[in-house]
């Protein structure tokens, strides 16, 4: 990617995150490139998905709970450690009822 620095943004947000290689690599030419950074967050695409909401009885599909865990651990591997400390790193994750399944 070119090498272009944005001075002037303090706030990232990416909604519908997953964990496509372009799309991580794309967050960490974010990170490197804004030099007045001060807040990014990642919102995983099932982050918005309640189990709890009545709208959501059946449930959600096992492979769009697997991708929205795949996406935080490529949050947790690969952008968190590029992350200056003077930056808050806010992470939406899938809902936890899924844990157990998984």
């Amino acid at each position: 990617m070119r090498k272009q620095q944005h001075h002037n943004l303090k706030s990232v947000r990416i909604t519908g995150f997953c964990s496509a290689k372009g799309l991580v690599e794309l967050t960490c030419h974010v990170i490197e490139s804004m030099t007045s950074l001060e807040c990014l967050t990642l919102e995983t695409r099932q982050s918005v998905v309640r189990c709890s909401d009545p709208a959501n009885k059946s449930g959600i599909a096992k492979d769009i709970v697997m991708e929205g865990h795949r996406a935080v651990l490529a949050i947790r591997t690969y952008i968190e450690p590029k992350v200056p400390s003077e930056v808050k790193l806010h992470v939406l994750e899938p809902c936890s009822c899924h844990n157990a399944e998984l």
